[in-house]
């Protein structure tokens, strides 16, 4: 009436694909030797691998200092497993946040985690204060299953001086 306990490692190596095996573990009954089996299964799938849209570097283009333009960026799960522990690693600066202040951004519907194949979004706003061409990295940190890892997406905007009209004339002319 004793019971005993094995531990069986799955290791897929880097294949994916559906293995499966036969547990064998022979025994003396008693009156002769015999054999208790158990099938095993394991599915082993590529680990998650995220992408952020509009790439190599967003361009927001020109905007006048004091103006804000924002851009929605989509995040994909390439992978075949679930990506955990979505979070901004504070890669943006100002003239760049997110709109609102906060990842994922207003309208923004990214979570802690992403499953195989979705996607999400990230609302990212360019709210320029001087006259400079800026330059800064979203930087989205995850778990993919096995490790930690980072994807990234370049984002650049150039800040102008908005128009002044004047009219040089006396009223009525």
């Amino acid at each position: 009436a004793a019971s005993c306990n094995i531990d069986v490692t799955f290791d897929p190596s880097s294949n994916a694909g559906v293995f499966p095996d036969t547990i064998e573990m022979p025994y003396n009954n008693g009156a002769e030797l015999d054999t208790a089996t158990r099938d095993i299964s394991g599915t082993a799938v590529t680990p998650a691998s995220l992408a952020i849209s509009d790439g190599p570097t967003y361009d927001y283009g020109v905007a006048a200092i004091g103006s804000t333009v924002t851009h929605t960026f989509t995040i994909t799960n390439r992978g075949g497993f679930q990506a955990t522990a979505l979070l901004d690693t504070g890669g943006l600066a100002a003239p760049f946040n997110y709109l609102g202040g906060t990842y994922p951004g207003t309208g923004g519907d990214c979570n802690v985690s992403l499953p195989a194949g979705a996607s999400c979004t990230v609302v990212v706003e360019f709210a320029p204060t001087v006259a400079a061409i800026s330059n800064d990295t979203i930087d989205i940190s995850y778990n993919d299953g096995l490790v930690a890892q980072n994807v990234t997406r370049d984002v650049q905007g150039t800040g102008v001086v908005p128009a002044n009209i004047t009219i040089t004339e006396t009223d009525p002319y």
